[in-house]
């Protein structure tokens, strides 16, 4: 007996499951810890995603010109729907503005899985945003060959179609006044500006018999390398004046700058007629001075004005470089077009470029800001899709966060 007594109080067998029965409770208190942490970090990210994109969704319908009659109405309706509302309870929105920017708050509670570990009552969640949806400003030109090889194949009754079908997008887009401008730059082996700048101290009638009264309204290529630059003309430099003379093709289309007239647009697109030989620098040189303030041209915004202008040219041609100025010989003129293209691109202006059916490639591929910007096509038909295309990827890009 006493030799049962003595083996009992030496077993120590059990040890463990008594030391586990005691701490089964802070361990299990433990792993509820765990998991409402882990709770409240997921609702926290979850509502905070929410409330930005709650804060852009209304900036956004602001900056549009579509504010909502209740901002926080609107902002509650979208955390709702980006969030599992049954997660949370006592779900909390508020938005404000405060001139061009939105500010969208947010609070909820959590309900924890054992009280008093974390809190004495349920877990709190908060976050806040602001957004600020800026829409930028479009001044785009299109410079478009008015040359004979576009009368073939069916080429400028798609062009004009397609022009047209983008400036009615433009339109679109600009649903503020002078949110979206467009030029027209018609061109062949010259451009012509039109007889209301006869009297103009940029222009130069030296060397021909021509006079302001006589003048049919076209300009040559500026002396090089003024030919390819935006250098601003001075009268005390010759070199850099325009040179006027006697439009080769009288049925040539006047530029018409910058303008948010869409009747009048789609009227100079539909009065474009083709004929004449082909030079593309200096339809390119054109849009370009089209696209910056100073002379020839001076209605161009600045980037100091609009810090988020968005300066644009499309440039089309069906043809190789054929005439200038000086020569007849292909391989120099589209020297001159290289040129044109850097200066374009170097100045900050977005270049998009199309062949249609005929014309150099490589010349066009290389001119463009991007190769995705090039557009080889193939047939007139696809003209007006490709338009399309590059309407859509302006009107996006005029929405910036």
């Amino acid at each position: 007996m006493w030799n049962k007594i003595l083996r009992f109080k030496n077993d120590r067998r059990g040890a463990i499951a008594v030391a586990f029965a005691v701490a089964i409770y802070p361990i299990l208190m433990m792993i509820c810890a765990a998991v409402d942490l882990s709770r409240h970090g997921q609702q926290q990210a979850r509502l905070q995603a929410a409330l930005d994109a709650a804060a852009l969704f209304v900036a956004r319908l602001v900056a549009d010109g579509k504010p909502p009659v209740d901002l926080t109405a609107a902002a509650r309706a979208f955390v709702i729907g980006n969030i599992n509302p049954s997660e949370m309870s006592n779900l909390v929105i508020n938005a404000s503005m405060d001139n061009t920017k939105v500010f969208v708050t947010g609070s909820g509670q959590l309900t924890p899985v054992m009280a008093n570990i974390l809190s004495a009552g349920d877990l709190m969640i908060r976050g806040n945003a602001g957004a600020t949806w800026r829409t930028k400003k479009i001044e785009l030109v299109l410079v478009l060959d008015n040359t004979g090889s576009m009368s073939g194949s069916g080429k400028m009754t798609a062009l004009k179609t397609a022009a047209k079908n983008l400036i009615d997008t433009m339109a679109i887009v600009s649903n503020k006044p002078d949110a979206v401008r467009i030029g027209i730059v018609p061109f062949d082996v010259q451009v012509r500006l039109g007889t209301t700048y006869k009297n103009e101290s940029w222009l130069t009638y030296a060397g021909t018999s021509i006079t302001p009264s006589s003048w049919t309204g076209c300009v040559a290529d500026r002396t090089q390398s003024h030919d390819v630059t935006d250098t601003t003309p001075n009268t005390a430099d010759p070199a850099t004046l325009f040179p006027a003379r006697n439009c080769t093709n009288s049925n040539l289309t006047s530029i018409m700058p910058l303008s948010t007239d869409w009747t009048a647009l789609k009227a100079k697109v539909d009065a474009m007629s083709p004929a004449g030989n082909t030079n593309v620098t200096i339809g390119l040189v054109w849009g370009l001075h089209m696209l910056t303030a100073s002379q020839p041209l001076t209605t161009a915004r600045t980037l100091v004005q609009e810090p988020d202008l968005e300066r644009i040219i499309i440039l089309l041609t069906d043809g190789d470089n054929t005439q200038n100025r000086w020569t007849t010989n292909g391989t120099s003129i589209d020297a001159r077009t290289d040129l044109a293209c850097t200066n374009t691109k170097a100045n900050g202006i977005r270049l998009y470029t199309i062949r249609v059916i005929n014309g150099d490639a490589a010349l066009l591929r290389r001119c463009a800001t991007t190769p995705s910007m090039y557009y080889d096509v193939r047939s007139a038909a696809e003209l007006v899709p490709v338009f399309q295309r590059i309407a859509a990827e302006i009107g996006q890009l005029r929405l910036t966060q």
